[in-house]
């Protein structure tokens, strides 16, 4: 029949007593296998999260399968029998896991990861953990989080997404097309295909342009991963005859091997430097798609029987769950970073207690008859108050969290008010005579867990991509004495509230303008892709032209991370060099009308983990958490050496003193906690340095005269 699925061929009669696809039970064990190394070892297989696009076409190809044969069986769609059946199948594990990460979180882990974490332990409960961490992605101040617990969970919440779509739209598509041909015979599988033809050639084509321009919106978005999904349901409804003779068995072997060898050359293709998915996924999507559209009856089905492969694709989802908490929580646990002895025991305890969670949980609610009995409003109100539970633990987290931190926000700010000695950057430990204050030897603030939320940054002052450029202007707009332009990414930002202050200290008016990643440079910075690379050039020219049209401009105060994205050399040129020529040239805007550019030096790069590491102290303060003044200050910013370049209207403030004495750059100074996160620093300890940067300030303007 024209409309119908697959025949079954010679190969499922071989078949008929045992109906399991023991080549995809493979394809599941190569998946899980896949990803559980990566995580451990990336250098080792560098594309092992492909594994994760395997399991989307097996998705794909076995729901749609399930849903075209009912469809064709019936004429209709069980909404809530198929998503009860799906309920069962999926939440009981994936509940167990979240509740049991989210308890261990609590015990192990310090209070300054509660905040993100419990985030996305609902996020993750909820099945939105992808647009959770795609919206992470675009807040380029929370990319650089640390790993969650959870975050393996954006895959499961693709995949729930994709089984609540898929029957709504082949519902509505099929009826639609029923009403319009008035009764009339509906070819329902040929519908489906073309429906399912749609999806794929409009997702990967999205997926290519997302993945160009916000590669990490892309990688995390439903809309890029769909036609992964649509791709495997298409195998599923074609019909493939070529099974029958001699000549199209061995069509069938060549097919089925050549997936499997665009699977395994993905794993060392593929990278995490790979943009991706966009069209590199194309690679293991094609190779998973012909496995399962062409595997049954070849001798893959032999090697998916062999017991340890079996066993990987039975327990592959429960396996998958357990791995990743185990990673990211082993460290707080035992105390240390992973070595390879602990990385082998994650490995063999991710397979153990992936099959006790088969074998007492998934598998007794998948298949045990009184359960497969419930009717589906049943599943759906147990299904519901367990999520009310699990969402309780992360809420419960988040309240506690907020508590403790508005406690420790308003002891902060009392310290602020107060004249309290040596509070801070007035510690000056790299001076001759450093200020010392018995009192704040147990002071830390903010407190770890409010790190990452002492942040100055505003939207009115931060041009988030596009290339558009957005100023704010602090201090008074009329009638001001000297007036100033803050250019910069983050690491100028982090000063916006200094910046107000000394504005209205000082009837100074100082405007700013930020752009992630992005600093006020001739050169071209490296960037994932085309479209970032464009927002940041087309910043750049904005605001060269802006500074071009203003002649009231006092000075220019310009900063960048010295981490941020490098600046490429060519023609010979070294990276350091082409970075000093880049800033001499945009600073040359600026001082060839007179105007001074003032640069402040980039902070110090901390200790990675230095929040955390603050976070588990207990007392006075310690040295723990503290990184060598070597390696600190290592990174390369260029500007001292394009001041040089440029003369005497360009100056540059170094506050490495304030940061670090002669050996180290402490985590804590002054009873201030100095950075929130990777690189950024507070702004409690950013308002340390106010003095010190109104006398950079007007020295600098006093030696440009």
């Amino acid at each position: 029949m024209q409309n119908a699925v697959p025949a079954p061929t010679p190969a499922d009669d071989r078949r008929s007593r045992d109906a399991t696809r023991w080549d995809v039970q493979g394809l599941r064990a190569f998946a899980v296998l896949a990803v559980v190394l990566y995580h451990l070892w990336p250098n080792r297989l560098p594309g092992g999260f492909i594994g994760v696009d395997v399991f989307f076409v097996i998705s794909g190809y076995l729901i749609t399968g399930h849903l075209v044969r009912e469809l064709l069986s019936s004429g209709r769609i069980a909404l809530g029998r198929f998503w009860a059946r799906r309920a069962l199948r999926l939440l009981p594990a994936a509940f167990l896991a979240i509740a049991a990460t989210g308890v261990t979180v609590l015990l192990a882990v310090p209070n300054a990861l509660w905040g993100q974490y419990g985030r996305q332990l609902i996020a993750s409960t909820v099945y939105l953990q992808n647009w959770q961490l795609a919206a992470d992605a675009v807040d380029y101040l929370a990319s650089d989080n640390d790993p969650s617990p959870f975050q393996h969970f954006w895959s499961l919440s693709v995949e729930e997404q994709f089984y609540i779509a898929l029957p709504l739209v082949l519902i509505t598509v099929v009826g639609l097309v029923r009403v319009v041909r008035r009764g009339r015979g509906v070819p329902a599988a040929a519908v489906v295909r073309v429906v399912l033809v749609v999806v794929v050639v409009a997702s990967l084509a999205w997926s290519v342009l997302q993945t160009e321009s916000s590669p990490g919106v892309a990688y995390f978005s439903t809309a890029t991963r769909a036609w992964e999904f649509a791709l495997g349901g298409l195998a599923a409804t074609l019909p493939i005859g070529v099974a029958s003779s001699r000549a199209g068995t061995f069509v069938r072997i060549m097919a089925t091997w050549a997936g499997l060898a665009l699977l395994l050359a993905s794993l060392w293709v593929l990278d995490g430097d790979t943009p991706f998915p966009g069209s590199a996924a194309v690679l293991p999507v094609v190779g998973a798609t012909l496995v399962v559209l062409l595997g049954a009856g070849t001798p893959l089905e032999s090697v998916g029987r062999w017991f340890p492969v079996a066993h990987l694709g039975r327990t592959s989802y429960a396996i998958y769950l357990w791995h990743w908490p185990a990673i990211v929580l082993a460290p707080f646990v035992i105390g240390h970073d992973l070595a390879a002895v602990d990385k082998v025991v994650i490995l063999v305890g991710s397979v153990l207690v992936g099959t006790l969670s088969t074998l007492l949980v998934e598998e007794p609610f998948r298949f045990a008859r009184r359960v497969r009995l419930w009717r589906p409003r049943r599943v759906a109100v147990i299904g519901f108050c367990a999520t009310l539970v699990v969402v309780g633990l992360g809420a419960g987290t988040l309240t506690t969290l907020q508590v403790q931190q508005t406690q420790a926000a308003e002891a902060a700010r009392r310290l602020e008010r107060g004249d309290v000695r040596c509070f801070g950057a007035a510690a000056e430990i790299g001076s001759a005579d450093p200020c010392v204050n018995p009192a704040l030897r147990s002071v830390r603030v903010p407190t770890a867990a409010n790190a990452r939320r002492d942040d100055a940054n505003r939207g009115e002052c931060w041009s988030a991509g596009g290339g558009q450029f957005t100023r704010c202007t602090l201090g008074p707009k009329t009638g001001y004495e000297k007036r100033f332009l803050a250019l910069g990414d983050s690491h100028s930002n982090s000063f916006i509230d200094v910046y107000e202050r000394i504005a209205k200290a000082n009837n100074w008016r100082i405007d700013v303008a930020g752009h992630p990643s992005c600093y006020f440079t001739k050169a071209e910075q490296s960037a994932p892709s085309a479209g970032l690379r464009a927002s940041c050039a087309a910043w750049k020219q904005h605001a060269e032209d802006y500074v071009s049209q203003q002649d009231d401009l006092t000075a220019l105060l310009v900063t960048h991370s010295a981490t941020s994205r490098p600046v490429l050399g060519e023609g010979g040129v070294s990276a350091e060099e082409a970075t000093v020529d880049g800033l001499v040239d945009a600073w040359r805007t600026a001082t060839e009308q007179g105007v001074p550019v003032i640069a402040i030096r980039d902070n110090p790069v901390p200790e990675p983990g230095t929040v955390t590491c603050v976070g588990e102290m207990q007392g006075p303060t310690t040295t723990a958490c503290d990184r060598s003044r070597e390696t600190a200050t290592a990174p390369f910013d260029g500007q001292q050496e394009a001041a040089d370049r440029v003369g005497r209207l360009a100056q540059v403030i170094d506050f490495t003193d304030l940061y670090c004495d002669d050996r180290t750059c402490p985590a804590v100074i002054g009873g201030v906690l100095v950075y929130r996160d990777k690189t950024h620093i507070t702004t409690t300890f950013a308002k340390t340095l106010q003095p010190y940067l109104v006398r950079g300030i007007e020295d600098a303007l006093r030696r440009a005269e």
